[in-house]
């Protein structure tokens, strides 16, 4: 059957796609894109504690993806999502920090569970989208150019039929019997689910979110550290271009080609973030230890880390130490350089501006 842009792509066909990807430039553009991913898992372990990446590294994902879905805001503004109040928040600021939330979350599972399913990806979806969860009921969706009105591509319809695709969806997502690269399935699981199209919206987000976890699931990540939307941001045309070639061709290779470009280019520039984040890490504790050696703890150096932002009441917590205590420590630490303040309502927030740019 001939597909057409303007009917819903209901015969999408199932997976695994009927393709040979045993193709001479796909091998060895998987193989740069495992060297530079392995490198940067490498890296990640050598930090002591390294789970400490995943909240600060997670801000720069969410401020490129949801720009994909044109949501605009800076990373300056999705830090400060962290300590705002949620109705102090601009629209913006919400999507980020809901978007962080669901990646955390989908991590959360994939460590307690071992796999994700079908109810994972509408979990979520429904964190990222909270006044529009769930399997997309009502007909009329598809994917148009929004300055013509030319549709690009109609999304399969009816609940069942969503849902019949995503169980094939979830079965090849957690099955790792067949010998395709997990980079080259993360490929064609990314075009899958964007074509299943199963939501309202945040569909795009979600399969982003996929990825990562994906990566999670078949160890070639120990953290979710390495995200994609940067890239696709930057080479947004090709990606939907990519994309529809899979539909309207089966032309596979490709987009197949412009992911593992995508996983060598973030994997390198992720790879310097944590390379820089060490060496800041390193710098600080000779500082505390020099200038502060009462107060200086390994704790404290991973907590500073941690968030972008910090506050006497989240010091306390973590650090289990008393309010007059965590107010010294930051007096302590924003007289030698290391942090500054700034008012939020009654109270003040702690940063630290080279960290800060690390994470930009």
């Amino acid at each position: 059957m001939t597909f057409d842009p303007n009917n819903p792509y209901n015969d999408l066909p199932l997976l695994p796609p009927d393709f040979n990807f045993n193709d001479l430039d796909i091998l060895k553009k998987v193989n740069k894109a495992n060297i530079a991913l392995s490198r940067l898992s490498g890296d990640a372990k050598s930090i002591p504690n390294r789970e400490v990446l995943i909240e600060p590294l997670s801000f720069r994902e969410a401020v490129a993806s949801s720009g994909i879905e044109n949501i605009n805001t800076t990373i300056d503004e999705a830090f400060q999502s962290s300590y705002f109040d949620e109705a102090d928040m601009k629209e913006e600021q919400k999507e980020t920090k809901y978007y962080r939330q669901a990646l955390l979350s989908g991590f959360d599972e994939i460590k307690l569970r071992g796999f994700l399913n079908t109810n994972s990806f509408i979990d979520i979806q429904s964190q990222l989208e909270p006044t529009k969860p769930g399997i997309r009921k009502m007909p009329g969706v598809s994917i148009k150019n929004s300055s013509t009105g030319e549709v690009f591509y109609t999304p399969p319809e009816g609940e069942n039929i969503i849902r019949s695709l995503l169980a094939n969806f979830e079965k090849y997502f957690n099955d790792f019997s067949d010998d395709i690269d997990p980079l080259i399935k993360m490929a064609v699981l990314h075009y899958q689910f964007e074509s299943i199209h199963p939501f309202l919206d945040g569909n795009g987000r979600t399969g982003r979110i996929l990825m990562v976890l994906y990566l999670c699931l078949t160890k070639r990540l120990e953290l979710p550290i390495l995200f994609i939307s940067g890239y696709i941001n930057q080479h947004r045309s090709d990606y939907y271009k990519y994309l529809r070639e899979v539909t309207d061709s089966n032309n596979w290779k490709n987009w197949v080609l412009f992911i593992l470009d995508s996983v060598e280019e973030q994997s390198i520039k992720t790879t310097q973030s944590v390379t820089g984040i060490k060496e800041l890490m390193s710098n600080f504790r000779k500082v505390l230890n020099d200038k502060l050696p009462r107060i200086y703890t390994v704790k404290l150096v991973e907590y500073l880390f941690s968030y972008p932002y910090y506050s006497q009441k989240s010091m306390q917590s973590i650090l289990s130490i008393s309010r007059n205590t965590a107010s010294k420590y930051f007096t302590e630490l924003v007289r030698i350089g290391i942090m500054e303040e700034k008012r939020y309502k009654n109270d003040k927030v702690y940063f630290c501006p080279q960290f800060h740019e690390l994470l930009k």
